[in-house]
């Protein structure tokens, strides 16, 4: 294990601090409000009137938050009293055959999708044309298979490259690959997965005590080309629909408005739902519980969206707060009441216990099964937007961790975790 920082900065102290279940997901929920309080372009962010912000609803979302934030602590602290499995314990498995056999099953996904993508879409030449990579996608999920999920695990492979380079100072063709695959599975799927990655490295970084290792320099190094990469990815993927519709050819202007609209529409969706829920009577049903307690590939036909992302289009709120249909997420307590009603708070409230729990036990190991807290501490960062416990790629990530753990038991451990 790398040795301990002897001053950590500030930012590897607030990293430190933000990283759990309970508070990870606060920051971005504030530069949402504060991004949907700013003016923007007529709508390019996403809606026109701005919803109005009153005790009623106010109170509603603040129970919300609240009621996560508690039910998390709670299961931060269960998590320290259970004994730890031996396969986490440091020399438990072997590192570099973890990595590779996460790389492996990278490797299939993304190439797999990308494929699937080309022999279903418009050609490359007239993506690049148009400039709306986002066509990809929707190719993708007109024939879909389970195996195309894989490609989500390029965020973890990405993520552990990324810690590799900017905190062990260590770079392989191997790195490279991942980082390759990372960006591959970016530009067909979501630029999210980056996001993914960074969240990844960075928590592999404060469980291994590397976070205070980093200088500032090199953090405005990473932040420039992590901005750099998102600049580029919108401009590849959306540049042609902001053209279009709104007349901005720059690619900076794009990725603000990309970023307004993509924290700050999920605020709107939330107040306008909880006004709906302070004023009109309850909807939803606990029978709509399986949503929230299985992954999405076992949902039953009759309860999945059509168009393969949740979106704005198929809501129930539609007509009743204004937002745009062609918006992908919400916010967790959007879908949430909108399928259980109130019930939504209980059922939050155990799952958000749950996952804290289980991902602050794996947490605590001291190798790379640690991933497993990496990937339910993001699905904690995601609930401001959305509700990703019961995502597909969600589940695929956290047997992938699995498969390459057990893969890599069966090796003698040959070098430490850290390298």
């Amino acid at each position: 294990m790398p040795h301990e920082p002897e001053r950590p900065n500030g930012f590897a102290r607030f990293a430190t601090v933000i990283w759990q279940p309970s508070l990870v997901f606060v920051p971005f929920l504030l530069i949402g409000v504060v991004l949907w309080l700013c003016p923007s372009m007529e709508g390019a962010s996403g809606y026109l009137i701005r919803e109005q912000i009153t005790f009623s609803n106010l109170a509603i979302l603040t129970s919300w938050y609240a009621c996560i934030c508690v039910c998390a602590v709670v299961g931060q602290r269960v998590a320290t009293g259970i004994p730890r499995l031996t396969l986490m314990s440091k020399n438990a498995i072997d590192p570099h055959t973890f990595y590779v056999a996460l790389t492996v099953l990278a490797f299939v996904g993304v190439v797999g999708a990308w494929l699937a993508a080309l022999r279903a879409g418009p050609s490359l030449v007239e993506l690049a044309k148009t400039q709306q990579f986002n066509l990809l996608k929707d190719a993708l999920y007109d024939n879909y298979n389970l195996l195309y999920s894989l490609r989500y695990t390029s965020s973890l492979v990405g993520g552990y490259a990324i810690y590799r380079i900017v905190f062990l100072r260590k770079l392989t063709r191997l790195d490279v690959l991942n980082l390759v695959l990372l960006l591959a599975a970016a530009a067909i799927s979501a630029r999210i997965l980056i996001v993914q990655s960074v969240i990844f490295s960075g928590g592999l970084a404060i469980r291994f005590n590397d976070i205070g290792r980093i200088s500032s320099r090199t953090i405005g190094v990473s932040g420039l080309v992590l901005a750099m990469l998102i600049v580029t990815l919108t401009w590849v993927r959306s540049a042609g629909s902001y053209r279009d519709y709104f007349g901005v050819k720059n690619p900076v202007a794009m990725t603000f408005l990309e970023i307004q609209r993509y924290l700050g529409a999920p605020v709107q969706a939330s107040m306008g739902v909880a006004r709906i829920a302070a004023n009109q009577p309850p909807r939803g049903s606990l029978s709509n519980l399986i949503l929230y307690v299985t992954p999405t590939f076992l949902h039953p036909e009759e309860l999945k969206v059509e168009d393969h992302s949740g979106g704005v289009a198929t809501q129930w709120y539609l007509h009743d707060v204004d937002i745009s249909e062609t918006l992908t997420t919400n916010s967790a307590f959007v879908d949430m009441y909108g399928h259980l009603g109130f019930w939504a708070f209980p059922v939050i409230a155990w799952s958000t216990f749950l996952m804290a729990t289980i991902g602050s036990y794996f947490w605590r190991s001291d190798n790379l099964m640690c991933l497993i807290g990496c990937i339910v501490l993001y699905g904690f960062f995601e609930l401001w937007r959305t509700y990703y416990f019961s995502a597909g790629s969600f589940t695929f990530m956290i047997l992938a961790v699995f498969a390459a753990a057990g893969a890599a038991s069966l090796v003698s451990p040959k070098t430490e975790v850290a390298a």
